[in-house]
């Protein structure tokens, strides 16, 4: 009899997504609620990326895990997070070209579609494995900066930080990312 009731308890458990023990997985903390995609505000609507893709947008910043505002330029992600290209610490002090770096808020960490921050841009500051599936950025991060002045970032091969991991150290970037472009599956930063 114990060992039925224990079968039944862990069927129930199963069912109902309730898990006895361990930290919450990937999964169960991106942002949106399930596996549905994170749910974004783009102006006035509501998207969910991964089911409808990015519409019109260019830049998403990820608050929280429920709270993501996606925008139409990067310019306008820019302003939301007040990031002065002209005032970025890294341009001024090395005079290197705008191309090649990578435009990051400080305080965040960027992911990029396309090499030398080109393309769509994916942002985060809210420090737990974040499944990039969710986002509809699956192996497509192609560069990224890390903004944040005491904390690495954290790019992994499959979701959840499973496979192998990438260390992004603080106030760093990769304008390419080589061998490892279009191979991140999720993200903690």
């Amino acid at each position: 009899m114990k060992k039925i009731s224990s079968v039944l308890i862990a069927l129930a458990c199963a069912t109902t997504g309730v898990l006895a023990a361990g930290p919450a997985s990937a999964a169960e903390t991106k942002a949106g609620s399930g596996t549905t995609g994170a749910i974004a505000t783009l102006g006035h609507q509501k998207i969910n990326l991964k089911r409808d893709g990015w519409g019109a947008a260019q830049s998403c910043v990820v608050y929280s895990k429920t709270s993501v505002s996606c925008f139409k330029t990067h310019a306008e992600a820019d302003r939301a997070l007040g990031y002065d290209r002209a005032a970025d610490p890294l341009l001024r002090s090395t005079g290197m070209s705008i191309r090649a770096l990578p435009a990051c808020a400080s305080g965040w960490t960027c992911l990029y579609e396309h090499s030398e921050g080109g393309g769509r841009r994916l942002i985060f500051n809210d420090y737990y494995w974040q499944n990039l599936n969710e986002y509809d950025f699956n192996d497509k991060t192609s560069s990224w900066r890390n903004r944040q002045s005491d904390s690495y970032a954290w790019l992994a091969r499959d979701e959840g930080g499973n496979g192998g991991t990438i260390s992004i150290s603080p106030n760093s970037y990769s304008s390419n990312l080589g061998a490892y472009n279009d191979w991140a599956s999720s993200v903690a930063a």
